[in-house]
């Protein structure tokens, strides 16, 4: 009856190797959503940096022409005011959204993770309105 002793430790081998086996199932957001119903509202020439500001909050970059006028001149790359550049005054949003699976066995392991992003990207004029927007909304994939 030798091999009833061993029954606990068989059993326990096999326990131990299916806790080992599993799935991960997860989601990851960042930055705050950019509302696809206010980007019908933005007017060049109309809409101002303050109600972008207002609508969809502080941005997560923004490029003064100052600074890079500073940094431009400092490098003597440009001899003319930086704001005829298109570079000029860009407020920029981003919003990041991933999915993550992964499959875990004993000698076997798949993980994929896929992230999606909207972006909104608006270039204001001298008198900080709105010059000319663009959008692109990459998280209608994961709908």
């Amino acid at each position: 009856m030798r091999g009833l002793g061993e029954l606990p430790l068989i059993i326990g081998v096999i326990l131990f190797a299916l806790f080992l086996n599993g799935c991960v199932v997860g989601r990851y957001y960042d930055g705050t959503k950019v509302l696809a119903e206010k980007i019908k509202d933005i007017k060049p020439g109309i809409t101002t940096k303050e109600e972008i500001v207002d609508w969809f909050g502080p941005p997560q970059n923004y490029v003064s022409p100052t600074v890079i006028n500073e940094i431009l001149a400092e490098l003597d790359v440009t001899r003319e005011p930086l704001m005829t550049y298109p570079f000029a005054n860009i407020l920029s949003y981003q919003y990041n959204e991933g999915r993550l699976r992964a499959l875990i066995l004993i000698l076997y392991n798949q993980a994929e993770f896929d992230v999606k992003s909207d972006h909104l990207v608006i270039f204001l004029d001298e008198d900080e309105r709105v010059k000319y927007y663009g959008f692109r909304k990459g998280t209608k994939e994961f709908k």
